[in-house]
């Protein structure tokens, strides 16, 4: 069984917050390509990011273009290709000391399951997230105006001193 919307969201939220935060500290993020670039934009994701397709490298040239580079998050797409381009990446990148943060990709793809297929999809559903959890959920001010209207007084105090 799956979590409530807001659970999901508020996983969500707190995954992409890790995300930008090991952006921010300069970690490089490599994912397939430029629209995976852009969605990651769109999220708030401002550091530097790097797309593996438009490098027009195979992975192991790619890897060896990262010099400089001593952290790396791996967001590839979620599908077989993704999976298989992630693992590959991340042995190839250990080979070069070059330490490989793969927790984020899979708890990413473990909340969004059958949900999401690729990192481009991500503000799409972090947007339908946001709506089915509003939906869910309705205010305490929207529950005791429903009740109100439907000629039963309610004691507001009353359920929450219980």
């Amino acid at each position: 069984m799956r979590a409530p919307a807001e659970v999901r969201l508020e996983r969500f939220r707190k995954l992409m917050d890790r995300v930008s935060y090991e952006s921010e500290r300069g970690v490089v993020i490599i994912v397939e390509g430029l629209r995976d670039r852009e969605s990651l934009r769109k999220m708030g994701i401002n550091g530097r990011i790097l797309c593996l397709q438009s490098s027009r490298k195979n992975v192991v040239g790619f890897v060896e273009g990262l010099q400089d580079v001593r952290d790396v998050v791996v967001l590839t797409d979620f599908d077989r290709e993704g999976v298989f381009l992630a693992k590959r990446l991340a042995r190839i990148l250990n080979a070069q000391s070059v330490h490989t943060n793969l927790v984020l990709w899979r708890e990413l793809r473990q909340l969004t399951r059958s949900d999401v297929r690729s990192i481009e999809e991500l503000p799409k559903y972090y947007q339908r997230m946001r709506v089915e959890s509003a939906e869910v959920l309705p205010s305490w001010d929207r529950i005791y105006e429903l009740l109100t209207k439907s000629g039963r007084r309610v004691n507001r105090n009353a359920r929450r001193s219980r």
